[in-house]
């Protein structure tokens, strides 16, 4: 069973103006998961709490590092869409990645899981301990490189 996605918070930064943000989630070498709860987040409680277990609803975002999300064949999003938390996500224009807004923290879990087991089961990742927090703005390099679609460069 994986771990409760909030165990693996960390909070970046905080503002009176610009709210609180944690850290995102790199899982594999392709996702990245954003769990966003404050005052300037689509969540519930929609304050600035010190305590993420008291949220119900969250802000999450998907994005895959180097490509849009939702890619025909190349985007993970066809891994999801079916999802019945996949129903809360849209994503905005000119952006490359997939919002849900007033996620709730059991939705919020099942994307976490659903992310881990496509990047297990992908063999992306060995296990849930390859979750990878990102510091802010830091460039996002692959983990491994695939050898499909020529990455594996020549032979």
């Amino acid at each position: 069973m994986a771990k409760d996605f909030r165990e693996l918070l960390v909070e970046a930064s905080r503002h009176d103006v610009f709210g609180r943000f944690f850290k995102e989630l790199q899982i594999g070498f392709k996702a990245v998961v954003s769990f966003q709860a404050s005052s300037v987040h689509s969540c519930e409680p929609a304050e600035t709490l010190d305590d993420p277990y008291q949220y119900t609803q969250w802000e999450v975002q998907l994005r895959q590092i180097n490509k849009p999300i939702d890619i025909p064949v190349i985007g993970i999003w066809d891994e999801f869409k079916q999802n019945d938390w996949a129903k809360k996500f849209d994503r905005p224009e000119f952006q490359r990645s997939m919002i849900g807004e007033f996620v709730t923290t059991e939705e919020a879990q099942q994307v976490y899981e659903s992310l881990l087991a496509y990047a297990i089961g992908a063999d992306h990742i060995k296990s849930e301990d390859e979750v990878v927090i990102l510091e802010p703005d830091a460039e996002l390099k692959k983990l491994r490189a695939c050898s499909g679609c020529a990455g594996g460069g020549p032979k």
